[in-house]
């Protein structure tokens, strides 16, 4: 008996904590198609490649790789720059000097549960004051997976 009722309560209950954990909006608006910040915990906007790739081959925006330089040596987005998720600060403060921080900074990692580039974008905000930063989403292997 004790095993029925705690599993009539324990699934609801993971339901409900799971969906509340959960980075994708709970409500967009009409005709949005990437979720804002104010739908994402850690309050960084997505954006896919086909968003951001003409304004990182315009130059308007920075793609940053937030993956170890192994990884970003081996095979990279177009355009992308390096910078660990784990660079000491003063490499953090040397690249926010060295690209200026008025521009929009895309950051992405390995995968969709690869959470370097929120890690990166954290640090890019906190210790620099880099003021508009983006999360790509699905990251490496989403861009990977839509190459023909």
């Amino acid at each position: 008996m004790i095993k029925l009722v705690a599993r009539v309560l324990f699934f609801p209950l993971a339901a409900f904590v799971l969906g509340a954990m959960s980075p994708w909006p709970q409500e967009m608006k009409s005709g949005e198609t990437t979720p804002t910040s104010a739908h994402f915990p850690d309050g960084f906007t997505r954006v896919t490649w086909e968003e951001a790739k003409p304004r990182v081959e315009s130059g308007e925006w920075l793609l940053v790789d937030a993956r170890d330089e192994d990884q970003f040596k081996a095979q990279h987005l177009p355009y992308a720059l390096t910078l660990p998720s784990y660079a000491f600060p003063e490499a953090v403060a040397f690249f926010a000097e060295d690209h200026g921080t008025d521009k929009v900074a895309v950051v992405y990692c390995g995968t969709e549960e690869c959470n370097l580039s929120v890690e990166l974008a954290s640090r890019l905000r906190d210790e620099v004051g880099w003021k508009d930063i983006r999360i790509l989403e699905g990251g490496f292997l989403a861009w990977r997976r839509a190459q023909p």
